[in-house]
């Protein structure tokens, strides 16, 4: 009986078992199928992300180009400028004149709707690829940032400028610094963040098909961060609209949290470790967009300490650097985030130029007498403005020199142009001014004598370097200069 009865418990206990085992090896197997559908599903992600098929249009993410460029550029040379900021710097600032009058290789990385946090981590991952000797960081972006409430534009804004960045372990570093848990994912993958495309735009996953399929190039053109977006200024509607609804912008909104003020210190302190000089720069909206600024100034003053002083500062902004800038040196928007024209980015650029010249924060002509310079940047934007033509140069060419002036011939596709260029440390203003040229000019294979006009150059003039210029026909060959009459 005994015996009996333990034969059942055995029975009974083998069959708990076998049934326990055949669970056991269902969660397993479940387990595995789970394992193996997420390897699938991984794999097939990492693969479109490589592709690009999910990218958005790129054809204007200029932020990508900026990094691409960057890169492509510190392969041969080295960045010894280096500006960081949002869309108000590439808009704002024009590199290749920057560069021209400096003698320095500049560069805007910036990206825009970005804060400071940002600028940080593309300042630490700019210097692991190349060796500047100054840092510009443009101010805007100073204010009060909190990266984990990032919400539609300024969270799209902040995927664009992480995406575009290329080095993987100082972007991992980054991920939970510059986003909150829930968008982890996302801010590394394009597949994951714009898979509605399968929806809403099949045409850009085609269209991302077709350039996967192709080997992406960059081109060997000199780009330098500059973006040319706005060539008109401010229309007369929008004038109204300040007169009857005021300024759009509060200075006295913009405030410094301990996000913010963290990582301004950071920037200040990577600097400092590095040797590098450091400088800010407020590139301004027009005087009736914005209200109470001196309330904002005085905030950011006491925040950049010792760089809050005219020394490492530039500002734009205030009354006493406004000469020149006019409605026509700023975006036509009543928005509260206004950019500059390209002709006022000129003007903020030859500012900035004498700024860093009176501050002493380059090292003079540094790479203006250095061939690789010359024939890198020769015939680019300010260039002439700011250098001399070489001797066989065929289309530009200097057709009068002296101790203080220098007057060249520039050929261009449909005129020519006179540049006289006066070289004087002379801070007076001479925008009313004009140079008047006694000349025999050849054209059409006869010579006359002719008293030519120039015109000063507000947009490519600073103190070291005052331009005057005259567009003639293109039939002119030859100008010989008789006299030269200038105040």
């Amino acid at each position: 009986m005994v015996l009996d009865l333990m034969i059942l418990i055995l029975s009974i206990f083998n069959f708990k078992q076998l049934k326990m085992t055949e669970q056991t090896n269902t969660i397993i197997q479940l387990i595995k199928k789970i394992t193996l559908l997420s390897i699938v599903i991984f794999v097939i992600i990492i693969f479109s992300d490589h592709k690009g098929y999910f990218n958005p249009d790129n054809k204007n993410n200029h932020t990508l180009k900026k990094w691409n460029y960057f890169y492509e550029f510190n392969k041969k040379n080295n960045v010894d400028l280096l500006l960081i900021g949002s869309s108000h710097l590439y808009t704002g600032i024009n590199p290749k004149n920057l560069s021209s009058a400096s003698g320095l290789n500049s560069f805007i990385l910036a990206s825009p709707g970005t804060r400071v946090i940002d600028h940080f981590y593309t300042l630490e991952e700019a210097l692991k690829v190349s060796t500047p000797k100054v840092i510009i960081i443009e101010t805007y972006g100073l204010r009060s940032h909190e990266p984990y409430q990032l919400k539609n534009d300024l969270l799209s804004n902040q995927f664009k400028s992480f995406s575009a960045r290329r080095n993987t372990l100082l972007k991992l570093q980054s991920t939970p610094l510059l986003f909150a848990p829930k968008h982890y994912p996302y801010c590394w993958s394009n597949t994951l963040r714009n898979h509605n495309f399968i929806f809403t735009n099949n045409k850009q996953i085609s269209e991302n098909i077709k350039i996967s399929k192709k080997r992406r190039k960059i081109k060997k053109d000199l780009y330098l961060g500059r973006y040319v977006r706005f060539q008109t200024g401010i229309e007369d509607s929008i004038i109204n609209k300040y007169r009857i609804d005021g300024a759009p912008v509060d200075g006295g909104k913009y405030e410094i949290n301990e996000n913010s003020s963290f990582y301004i210190q950071k920037i200040i302190n990577l600097c400092e470790e590095n040797k590098i000089k450091l400088a800010f720069l407020t590139l301004p909206m027009y005087h009736e967009h914005i209200k109470n600024y001196n309330v904002w100034k005085k905030r950011l003053q006491i925040e950049l300490g010792e760089y809050g002083s005219t020394d490492h500062w530039l500002d734009l902004q205030i009354p006493i650097n406004y000469s020149n800038f006019s409605r026509n040196s700023f975006e036509n928007t009543y928005k509260l985030n206004q950019h500059m024209t390209y002709s006022g980015s000129l003007l903020a650029t030859y500012k900035l130029v004498d700024f860093l010249n009176t501050k002493n924060l380059l090292t003079k002509d540094i790479k203006k007498k250095e061939q690789k310079w010359r024939s890198l940047f020769y015939g680019e934007e300010g260039f002439f403005e700011n250098n001399s033509p070489v001797k066989h140069d065929k289309r530009n060419k200097i057709i009068y020199t002296s101790e203080s002036i220098e007057i060249l011939l520039l050929k261009k596709q449909n005129h020519n142009t006179i540049l006289a260029k006066i070289k004087t440390n002379d801070t007076a203003d001479l925008d009313n001014n004009k140079i008047e040229l006694e000349a025999i000019v050849t054209s059409n294979g006869q010579q006359y004598k002719q008293n030519l006009l120039l015109n000063y150059d507000i947009y490519h003039s600073h103190k070291k370097n005052r331009n005057y210029t005259l567009n003639i026909k293109s039939t002119v060959t030859e100008i010989k200069i008789v006299n030269v009459k200038y105040p």
